[in-house]
């Protein structure tokens, strides 16, 4: 142990002092039964059991590692511990720091997939547009190219209509609309007129011999 270390000494002087004590208390029987003192054999075997126990339990601290070690060992002692705490530390941190570059990996790639939806959906969109164009440019030449039936079928579509008949009268009216007019009024003629209309035709024809003339009937604007 180091003659420099204030506990070791302080420990040592107290050592010294139960020996002094000790000794003094087993020479006072001795002295006391030559000048026949009062009989203090009950308390001094109390006292002496007492020092027996602080002996002992001086002999355990004593054999106590921690007061074994030098004040070398007792700032080795703390600086392993202390870079312990920081190994433990620098652990906590590093498992911390990948926790967030691994989320900032995931979130730059969500980030990444979205924009990467984005531009397919542009795409799509221009190339959608694209062929929306191109379809409506090249439907004049199909229906010129293709079969009147089939021509007429895409002129239908185009315009919108439930049929190829709607669609027809929609497009003259709109491209003439005074000679639509005039052909709503020639069919309402006709269909006014249906039989007789007939019955000239039987006539003129020579189906028929009669002197009666054909009459046809003009509605008048109001109907």
């Amino acid at each position: 142990m180091s003659e420099t270390d204030p506990a070791a000494r302080a420990f040592e002087d107290l050592c010294a002092e139960m020996t002094v004590l000790r000794r003094s208390v087993e020479a006072l029987p001795q002295a006391w039964r030559d000048s026949r003192p009062p009989d203090y054999t009950p308390d001094l075997a109390r006292l002496v059991k007492a020092l027996n126990d602080v002996g002992a339990r001086m002999k355990a601290i004593e054999a106590s590692p921690t007061l074994k070690m030098t004040p070398q060992a007792y700032g080795q002692g703390v600086r392993q511990a202390g870079l312990s705490v920081t190994q433990d530390m620098q652990a906590a941190f590093h498992t911390a720091i990948r926790a967030v570059q691994v989320e900032r990996q995931q979130l730059t790639d969500i980030v990444g997939q979205a924009r990467t939806r984005d531009r397919q959906n542009w795409w799509v969109l221009k190339v959608g547009l694209a062929c929306l164009a191109v379809g409506i440019g090249l439907s004049p030449v199909l229906a010129y190219l293709l079969p009147s039936s089939v021509g007429t079928r895409v002129a239908s579509f185009i315009v919108g209509e439930k049929d190829r008949w709607n669609s027809g009268a929609m497009m003259m009216a709109v491209s003439n609309p005074e000679g639509w007019q005039r052909v709503r009024e020639d069919s309402q003629l006709v269909e006014v007129n249906r039989d007789r209309i007939a019955a000239c035709q039987k006539v003129a024809s020579g189906q028929e011999k009669t002197q009666k003339s054909c009459v046809i009937t003009v509605p008048s604007e109001q109907e």
